[in-house]
């Protein structure tokens, strides 16, 4: 069970407040520098944990201010911001647009900063410091880590006698036809290469070989697996959220509109202050294998733009972010697992970080142009399943071949 969030900024400010200050302390007032944060917030649970932890930030730092800046469409509107060579002194930077972002020049190389602070890169998890890195240079240091699992409701599982998450494809399938027999749509997924690509690798396939620099798309694995995921929104097994009449998934799974849904940690502190009754029937497992376990784990980083106003504070903050205290205080809120081997796992996500750690838990690639194939695969996944006559083989070939088409030659 999540634990009440405790506001570390609250309470270090308490403390600041009671000590007795010295005379000098008293006559000069201290300098005070305001940088600007840019981010995305999943849900208001994560903005709050976010604002907690740069209290605590602040509290250590307290001649630099932190302007938080939440972005209804942080692409769009950093991407305007860079444009204008005005972007803010320190950003999210989702893994799937990194090396874009690096690619057009925007992104500052942390490199020196890193060197001469004596930051070590060593507790970092590689596979999400890679996104971030270019030519020997790394524009971005991974805040958390996020990897997809299976998140069922107790009590829709038990309408139908389901005891227990299931474990493999097979019992999936199983399951689904005990649920869909009680009139429960089993499993809420988006038609969305972020989340199916999971079963690709569970199937022995994928989206791409370790280097990224390999498409797994047009594999008999990966295609068996297509097979197997337009088949279950032909029967009914899985459901899109707009089908649910749903943002997404999450909405859809506290609404027990399904009793299955995947998705990361984010998910927990979002049930939890919007949907506390299903929050507490939630139990969580790793995605059902197929040849063998498999799914995807995502990251986003802080960077600096290259025409950011304040780089100096701006590391100053990253460091202390992605450092281990920071690190620590703001996954202890709950909505990811650290991306350092030196931060303990959160209360109540041990699952998560179960998955993080299995070998065949890979990374989406990060290459420039990953979102058109995102997009080209998305788009037609979702067109296909609007017809819901449509052939099974025949759609899940339209849509590999879409994503195909759509990828970058190098």
């Amino acid at each position: 069970m999540l634990r009440k969030r405790f506001t570390f900024g609250a309470a270090l400010a308490a403390v600041i407040l009671l000590a007795p200050l010295a005379p000098s302390a008293i006559a000069a007032d201290p300098v005070v520098n305001t940088i600007t944060l840019a981010t995305w917030g999943s849900s208001p649970a994560e903005t709050a944990a976010l604002t907690d932890a740069i209290a605590t930030f602040q509290a250590r730092f307290p001649n630099i201010k932190v302007d938080l800046i939440t972005d209804t469409d942080h692409s769009a509107q950093m991407a305007a911001k860079f444009a204008a060579h005005t972007p803010p002194d320190v950003f999210y930077v989702d893994w799937s647009v990194a090396q874009d972002w690096i690619n057009q020049g925007v992104l500052y190389d942390l490199s020196s900063s890193i060197a001469s602070s004596n930051f070590s890169l060593a507790p970092f998890n590689k596979s999400y410091l890679k996104p971030f890195q270019s030519g020997g240079a790394i524009y971005g240091l991974p805040k958390d880590a996020n990897p997809l699992v299976l998140e069922g409701n107790k009590t829709l599982m038990a309408k139908a006698k389901i005891k227990a998450l299931p474990k493999t494809i097979k019992e999936f399938d199983l399951q689904a036809k005990l649920l869909l027999a009680k009139k429960i749509t089993p499993m809420c997924v988006d038609a969305d290469l972020n989340r199916l690509g999971a079963f690709f690798v569970s199937f022995g396939g994928g989206i791409s070989n370790s280097s990224w620099s390999q498409s797994l798309l047009g594999t008999a694995q990966t295609k068996a697996a297509m097979n197997w995921v337009m088949g279950n929104y032909k029967s009914g097994a899985f459901r899109t959220p707009s089908q649910l009449s749903a943002g997404w998934a999450g909405e859809a799974f506290g609404k027990a509109k399904c009793a299955y849904t995947m998705e990361g940690a984010w998910l927990d502190p979002f049930l939890h202050d919007s949907f506390p009754a299903v929050f507490k029937a939630m139990v969580k497992a790793p995605l059902p294998t197929g040849k063998h376990t498999g799914s995807l784990a995502f990251t986003a980083g802080y960077s600096i733009g290259k025409d950011s106003a304040d780089k100096a504070d701006a590391w100053t903050f990253i460091q202390y972010m992605t450092g281990a205290r920071g690190m620590t205080i703001w996954t202890s809120q709950g909505v990811a697992i650290p991306s350092r081997s030196d931060v303990p796992t959160p209360f109540g996500y041990d699952v998560n970080a179960l998955v993080a750690k299995d070998k065949y838990t890979v990374s989406p690639p990060a290459i420039v142009g990953w979102s058109k194939v995102i997009d080209a695969f998305n788009n037609q996944a979702k067109k296909q399943i609007q017809n819901k006559k449509f052939n099974v083989a025949k759609a899940s070939a339209v849509v590999l071949s879409a994503a195909q088409a759509a990828w970058p030659s190098n």
